[in-house]
């Protein structure tokens, strides 16, 4: 009797996994099983690394906000003007007061003081109207390059760049080795998911130290069953300290995980948290909730999403 099925061998490199398919023939015998291969087919699955980072870091853009603006001819009173304007309220302290002669005086949503108006006549020595702007000024402060790029053909701001964000948004934050140990990990939590759901967990120091796929009882997550081995090992080797046991821990899951196993790894105080597949019903680093960013807990770890490149 002869039955045709697939052998699968799994290699990587730096971005890709290349899979090699050999399509075989079995045939059964009373003695041993026999292997007849009739041809090989190479799969390339190309992967990349995905930060899932907050809205506002990801915005290309920034809210506007309309302030009034006096034009100044004579720059040389543009100091003694700004001694007279109102402070900038702190949440616009990243703007600059000053473009090309225009200075802010106040939100618009406040009218204009009429003895503010006078004061600024006066020091300027117009008799006529004076020239009063509305004016669209960013709101927030730039948290990124881009932003700020964006920013600053509205109105000068202040920037700080925040070199890991910049590099989590440019994809250089992971090196080529960790490139490889990432992909590493994820092929394992693949395998051991076996179509299902996968986890692995790894330590600080590189070393996988649980693992599970799905399992047939009640709360049997791929998640919840990993960290419930990991306890249990440590209960066994007679460690008493299990509160913050996966304290800088890496977590390699095949699928989004649910609010129940998301905030496992809240309590287990991980670090970092790679997965594959999103769960549109229920994911709760991406799809319908994003735990990682709930300001009402007390421990928030980073989310990396690993994606397949067509």
């Amino acid at each position: 009797m002869m039955k045709s099925l697939l052998a699968c061998q799994l290699h990587r490199n730096q971005f890709d996994m290349y899979l090699t398919v050999c399509i075989c023939r079995k045939r059964y015998s009373d003695d041993e099983d026999v292997f007849v291969p009739l041809r090989e087919v190479i799969i390339s699955l190309r992967l990349r690394i995905v930060p899932v980072l907050r809205d506002n870091v990801c915005a290309e853009e920034l809210p506007l906000e309309e302030y009034f603006a006096v034009d100044v001819t004579n720059r040389q009173l543009i100091g003694a003007l700004l001694k007279l304007l109102p402070s900038m309220p702190n949440a616009m302290n990243h703007l600059k007061r000053i473009k090309d002669g225009r200075v802010l005086i106040q939100q618009c949503s406040t009218p204009l003081p009429d003895e503010l108006l006078q004061s600024i006549r006066n020091l300027l020595q117009q008799e006529t109207a004076l020239i009063i702007e509305r004016v669209q000024v960013p709101s927030k402060k730039p948290f990124t390059r881009r932003q700020f790029e964006w920013a600053k053909q509205r109105w000068p701001t202040a920037f700080h760049p925040n070199q890991e964000v910049e590099a989590l948004l440019h994809g250089t934050f992971f090196s080529d080795d960790e490139h490889r140990k990432i992909f590493d990990f994820y092929s394992r939590a693949e395998q051991i998911g076996d179509g299902d759901s996968g986890c692995v967990i790894v330590d600080v120091t590189g070393k996988v130290v649980a693992e599970s796929g799905v399992r047939a009882k009640p709360l049997g997550h791929a998640v919840m069953s990993a960290v419930e081995d990991l306890c249990e090992s440590h209960r066994i080797q007679g460690s008493d300290v299990l509160q913050y046991l996966g304290t800088g821990f890496d977590v390699y899951l095949t699928h989004e995980p649910c609010s129940m196993c998301a905030m496992a790894l809240v309590h287990f105080r991980v670090g970092r948290v790679f997965f594959g597949k999103c769960s549109p019903k229920g994911g709760a680093l991406q799809s319908s909730w994003r735990i990682q960013e709930e300001k009402r807990i007390n421990h928030h770890y980073r989310v990396f999403r690993i994606d397949e490149i067509d």
